[in-house]
């Protein structure tokens, strides 16, 4: 008897520890846009709901901050929910998926002319993530809908969306900077449950 009820604990536990490994599901799902055909050969991997660890290209613009600020950035989107949110910078799967999202690690600053600040956002998470659900209704984001960002000075960059594709994994030129523009991409994985590519959404300083 007490063999049958060691087994029982273990087994639930075992069950325990499998389930807290899984993604949290919310009670609906994210639906999809139409895939465009990427044009650029890739030089890396877009991250993603458990993707294998990034290794950036060398070609990627490499940035650490400039005009007074720090690499720090705090990120409001209305149309998310998202309200000052600290997005710190990292290069890794582990560190996404602690923090549900991330500043890409090499990519711009709101504050750096002509560069493009690339945030990763997971559209799930886990329980152990910080900011679950970042990007969950990323494909909701219109063309004039704001993105703001502000500098560990409190200083605050406004953009406004006028772009969203899907992409997939390896189309990494979407991190790279836009000619004539300075721009905030907002990306996460697409369509539930598969996450097989990745949406894009762009949005085009304005103040």
């Amino acid at each position: 008897m007490f063999r049958s009820l060691k087994v029982s604990v273990l087994v639930i536990s075992l069950a325990a520890l499998g389930l807290a490994a899984l993604p949290v599901l919310p009670q609906t799902q994210t639906a999809s846009t139409e895939l465009n055909p990427a044009e650029v050969k890739s030089a890396g991997t877009l991250l993603g709901e458990n993707s294998p660890e990034l290794q950036a290209p060398a070609q990627a613009t490499r940035t650490t901050g400039g005009g007074g600020a720090s690499g720090t950035v705090t990120l409001t989107v209305p149309k998310l929910g998202l309200k000052n949110v600290a997005v710190t910078s990292g290069s890794s799967q582990a560190e996404l998926d602690r923090e549900g999202i991330m500043h890409l690690q090499g990519t711009g600053v709101p504050w750096q002319p002509g560069s493009n600040t690339f945030i990763v956002g997971h559209a799930l998470g886990f329980m152990w993530t910080r900011v679950p659900y970042a990007f969950y209704e990323l494909d909701k984001m219109e063309p004039g809908d704001e993105i703001i960002t502000r500098d560990s000075n409190g200083r605050e960059y406004v953009f406004r969306v006028y772009d969203r594709m899907t992409v997939r994994p390896a189309d990494y030129w979407v991190t790279y900077p836009e000619d004539g523009r300075t721009i905030i991409s907002l990306q996460t994985c697409t369509p539930a449950p598969s996450f097989k590519n990745r949406l894009v959404v762009r949005g085009e300083l304005v103040s």
